[in-house]
């Protein structure tokens, strides 16, 4: 099935790198990949101050841990995206760099029906145990 997926992606990668080349030239193209890429490896360089920021937030209370972890993961995969070379990954990078859409395809990733809980259950077999606790106090001397 992850073949699928690639050749699917392959294909818009070059659908989309085609038309934008016809639109702007393949010079136009050119630059797009280069200061794409440029963004991207900026992204990248400057990602652990942004988690610091998010780290705060979440000390602070004001999000959850998921949506820490969501926040810098989308972050990262955007920036990657983005020093791909090609029309369809930077369009890609950009969504997953938009908090909204990263708040949504967490949602999607991390929902709670994805995981699965396990409790354990404890058979009760009826029987008490009494316990005494006597306190022994030593006089002093």
């Amino acid at each position: 099935m992850g073949v699928v997926y690639f050749l699917v992606y392959l294909f818009l990668e070059i659908l989309f790198s085609y038309e934008f080349a016809k639109i702007f030239t393949p010079f136009g193209l050119f630059l797009e990949v280069l200061i794409t890429a440029g963004i991207g490896v900026y992204i990248l360089r400057n990602l652990h101050f942004s988690l610091a920021v998010e780290m705060q937030r979440v000390m602070r209370r004001e999000i959850s841990e998921e949506e820490f972890i969501a926040s810098g993961l989308f972050k990262m995969i955007g920036a990657f995206l983005l020093i791909i070379p090609g029309v369809f990954s930077d369009i890609l990078g950009i969504l997953f760099l938009m908090e909204p859409f990263a708040r949504w395809a967490a949602k999607k990733l991390f929902s709670h029906k994805n995981i699965r809980k396990y409790r354990y259950k404890k058979e009760d077999d009826g029987e008490i145990i009494d316990v005494e606790i006597v306190e022994i106090i030593e006089e002093k001397k």
